[in-house]
């Protein structure tokens, strides 16, 4: 478990270092995040390591939301001015998540058949 956690700090790390270096205006996790599914799908096989602390972290997803759900009592006057943006945010995001979510559950239905 402790190898799979730091290969998952290790693509974030690389991710924030890509980040850094080329002044891109994607966040580090993310280009992290697609490096690493870059490996996954290059290797076509997920190390037991990686998948304990995957699960263990997917467990506890809740808790990684709550201090972002505590700053935002702190941004109040902020998050006000920009309501309308959140809002539509909040719907694309939920949107695109619904419809990527089916998307993926339907090849996955169909090439178990």
């Amino acid at each position: 478990m402790v190898r799979g956690l730091l290969v998952l700090f290790f693509f974030q790390w690389l991710g924030e270092w890509i980040s850094l270096a080329t002044q891109a205006p994607i966040p580090g996790p993310v280009i992290g995040m697609l490096l690493l599914l870059l490996a996954l799908l290059l290797r076509q096989k997920v190390s037991s390591g990686l998948q304990q602390s995957s699960h263990v972290l997917v467990q506890h997803l809740s808790l990684l939301f709550l201090p972002a759900g505590v700053g935002i009592f702190f941004l109040s006057k902020d998050v006000i001015a920009q309501w309308p943006a959140i809002a539509v945010a909040m719907v694309l995001g939920t949107l695109i998540s619904l419809v990527l979510s089916s998307w993926i559950v339907k090849k996955q239905v169909r090439s178990d058949d």
